[in-house]
């Protein structure tokens, strides 16, 4: 065997030793890995997104089109948590609406495949409290580590309005809750982050 750069034969101590350093340095990679992403998601813990529709005045009122989900911090979509939408005609034209998610959805189908609106939606929800439960699990069903993540509450009305409430919140291994917001569509939304009950 030659080296590449003196054009001279390798011995055997010289070849071994850089076997054994290509060994160390891929060992290493999923430590560094680990180390980069940061700690894992603590099972023991679950996000709670709760938020409440807001009753709007009219008699023709119709109920808005809903979707939570959880971004990281480079604004990917991570796992989409809830989706309230009407699937049979007229409705899907509206799922576009919710501009934010469906954006995000469309770059995750190009690039992973499948579709989130079937496997996810749900019919659309009549005003009220609603709670939202994130464990820790991407779209894809794999843990994430702890870090800084943005949770989005999207409401579009057919002929209505267009709110988006966005927030980040730091997942440690310590309990919060932080107030969201509130707008014409959701009238409050807040998160905890505690033991799974």
């Amino acid at each position: 065997m030659l080296d590449k750069e003196t054009q001279s034969p390798i011995s055997r101590r010289t070849l071994l030793g850089r076997m054994a350093a290509l060994a160390v340095s891929v060992t290493a990679l999923p430590a560094m890995s680990a180390l980069a992403q940061g700690n894992a998601w603590n099972r023991d813990f679950e996000l709670v997104v709760d938020f409440d529709i807001n009753q709007a005045d009219g008699a023709r009122y119709r109920r808005p089109y809903v979707a939570v989900w959880i971004e990281n911090e480079a604004g990917d979509a991570v796992k989409t948590l809830g989706l309230w939408v009407q699937t049979r005609k007229p409705g899907p034209r509206w799922i576009p609406d919710l501009k934010r998610w469906y954006r995000k959805e469309k770059a995750r189908k190009a690039s992973a495949g499948g579709d989130i609106i079937e496997t996810v939606s749900v019919a659309t929800r009549k005003p009220g409290h609603y709670s939202l439960a994130w464990n820790g699990r991407n779209d894809d069903g794999k843990l994430v580590p702890q870090g800084t993540y943005a949770v989005c509450v999207e409401a579009a009305r057919e002929h209505g309005t267009y709110q988006l409430i966005r927030e980040t919140v730091t997942i440690g291994s310590s309990p919060f809750k932080k107030t969201l917001g509130s707008n014409i569509e959701i009238k409050g939304a807040d998160v905890e982050y505690r033991k799974k009950a």
